[in-house]
């Protein structure tokens, strides 16, 4: 005789009556699947362990019993995944061994595979959608769990195929994996077509899970590093989603943090500031630690464009934790330092390690170098340059060759800041650059002297390794003709370039022979050639005596007329277009639909319909 389950029969009906009502919310109420689990679930189990042993046959009787469960309709399809998820909770409870972290993730990745199928269904699917949720944020828990300490599970996937099966791991993390079943979910959502066209306004339907899906999705997309695969989830946002503002603050809120984090990483940091700027607006007062997270990244954007923040913001309380990390380098950004600001967010400093940790080290260094140059060029120019008079037709100018002896001045002084020439060598080489010096790379030791360099010093294993590049045995010049090279002398170190046919001036004097520029005046042009096709200091240069001449700079002066506002000349460059990617706005009121997916498009000026 078998067991009898009066625990399991009574689960049954009230699953039956849920789905019948369609009452999706409490369904997932009935459905736990986390421990610690209650009595009742506890004796629910006992009885499918002792009814339903593992095995086809048992599985084959537990999924007729799940049949059921399923409302049968008059020419309506039949909702056969539901019967399945329902098998496959029964066989997860009953199977699970929560020590066995590995196992358990696989059994609840297949348990949520089989819950978005049955979302799926036209006609039923949404009842099961805060059940998708809720085994998604199960397995998103797991999930990152186990990736911050791979060390749970190490010993598992060596037993279960070594090296080889750890190593295929890597290349697609659980979490990754996990992201790709919340993915499939979140187009299920996304492509729903029941009740209204998205383009009308409030959700209805699966697409009321749209932002709820797609912000778990990419939690853990940043977890796992993947942001390239968010790319196409936008996309896909912007031409099909409703918009943002019909969907609850909490979704409006994460959903533009993770979209400012996005843009933030692609170098787009205006639309980046403009949706972590409305992600921080709409957050709740209260909740602190997601303002800071939010102002983690929202400091960096304006930082870039030129605008620090001010000290209001830093003493709130969620500005609080953020200002010992971004005052300092503020400070250096202003002091003009550039090799203290390389030193502050070298990869070896301390106080670089806050920076990393949240993802912005790389784009700080590489994007506000150019902000440290601007001031170390003002501030030469303030005190070394040439203001203009009012009776002199010569424009206000400054001479690169103050900037360069005040750049030799910053290396000079800093070999004596740095302890026994760790970072920056007393001895400049002569080759490279010469604003950037860092530790010598031992596979290239030997070459800081590129003279001592050749076969006659004994040093065959450097040449025996890079021989060929560094000593060939000729080479061809510019008129094509082959050159014999002497055995063991460098080429490079002896190119003497000759910039003549590069003059910037079409109107000199080809006969003035120039004098062969310095590689460091060379490097300092350049810097300020950057900063002048960027707009941040306005002027031309003069290449035959070096110089940085500033015109227009009667009526506002010379420094403000050479040295624009930064954020001010950015924000007026980039606002030009204030659209978000990824951000669905309502359509124009007026006129043909927005397009690129909701954004709005501006009829001002626009003739009335019929007229030519």
């Amino acid at each position: 005789m078998a067991p009898q389950t009066p625990v399991l029969d009574q689960f049954l009906v009230s699953i039956a009556e849920l789905v019948k009502n369609r009452d999706g919310t409490k369904l997932q109420d009935y459905l736990q699947i986390e421990p610690p689990l209650s009595d009742i679930y506890l004796r629910m189990v006992e009885e499918l362990r002792l009814r339903y042993k593992p095995g086809p046959q048992s599985d084959t009787e537990l999924q007729q019993r799940c049949e059921v469960l399923v409302p049968h309709t008059k020419g309506g399809s039949p909702w056969s995944a539901f019967p399945t998820f329902m098998r496959l909770y029964f066989s997860f409870l009953r199977d699970v061994n929560v020590e066995n972290l590995l196992e358990t993730y696989k059994l609840l990745r297949a348990l949520l595979n089989q819950c978005v199928l049955a979302l799926g269904d036209s006609s039923h699917g949404v009842i099961v959608l805060p059940t998708v949720l809720y085994l998604s944020k199960v397995m998103a828990k797991l999930a990152m769990g186990l990736d911050r300490r791979p060390e749970l599970i190490a010993h598992i996937l060596r037993m279960e195929g070594g090296p080889k099966q750890e190593d295929s791991m890597e290349k697609v993390t659980l979490v990754e994996q996990s992201a790709n079943v919340v993915r499939e979910a979140f187009i299920k959502c996304l492509t729903d077509r029941s009740g209204n066209p998205a383009s009308l306004g409030k959700p209805e339907g699966k697409r009321v899970g749209i932002y709820l899906m797609a912000n778990l999705c990419l939690k853990l997309l940043f977890q796992c590093g993947k942001l390239r695969n968010a790319e196409q989830m936008f996309a896909s946002i912007s031409a099909q989603s409703p918009p943002l503002m019909h969907f609850p603050a909490s979704q409006r809120v994460t959903y533009l943090y993770y979209l400012g984090r996005y843009l933030f990483s692609n170098n787009l940091f205006h639309p980046a500031r403009i949706a972590l700027q409305a992600a921080y607006d709409q957050c709740h007062r209260q909740a602190l630690s997601q303002r800071t997270l939010i102002l983690t990244y929202l400091i960096p954007c304006n930082i870039i464009m030129g605008r620090f923040p001010s000290q209001t913001l830093l003493q709130r309380p969620e500005g609080q934790p953020l200002a010992e990390h971004f005052v300092p380098l503020c400070q250096l950004i202003i002091r003009g330092d550039y090799l203290a600001f390389r030193r502050h967010l070298s990869f070896d400093s301390p106080t670089s390690r806050w920076f990393g940790k949240n993802g912005i080290l790389l784009t700080l260094r590489n994007r506000c170098e150019i902000l440290v140059w601007r001031s170390f060029c003002r501030k030469v120019f303030i005190h070394g340059g040439f203001h203009g008079k009012a009776d002199s037709p010569t424009p206000p100018h400054l001479y690169l060759q103050k900037v360069l002896f005040a750049t030799k001045w910053l290396q000079s002084r800093s070999e004596h800041l740095v302890p026994n020439g760790t970072s920056h060598s007393s001895v400049k080489p002569q080759y490279g650059s010469q604003t950037i010096s860092e530790p010598i790379d031992r596979e290239y030791a030997g070459l800081e002297n590129p003279q001592s360099v050749n076969s006659s010093d004994g040093d065959n294993q450097l040449m025996g390794k890079y021989g060929d590049y560094l000593a060939p045995l000729g080479f061809f010049d510019a008129s094509g003709q082959f050159i014999k090279n002497m055995p063991g002398k460098l080429v490079d170190a002896f190119v003497k370039p000759d910039y003549d046919e590069y003059e910037l001036d079409p109107y000199a004097d080809e006969s003035i022979v120039q004098e062969q520029p310095a590689i460091l005046m060379g490097e300092i042009e350049s810097i300020l050639s950057s900063l002048i096709t960027q707009g941040l200091m306005r002027g031309y240069l003069t290449h035959q005596t070096p110089r940085l001449a500033i015109t227009g700079a009667r009526q506002r002066g010379a420094l403000p007329t050479g040295f624009p506002n930064v954020w001010e000349t950015i924000f007026k460059r980039e606002s030009e277009d204030n659209s978000v990617p990824g951000w669905v706005k309502p359509k124009a009121t007026m006129g043909a639909p927005a397009v690129g997916g909701g954004r709005v498009l501006h009829m001002t000026g626009a003739p009335p319909v019929g007229m030519q």
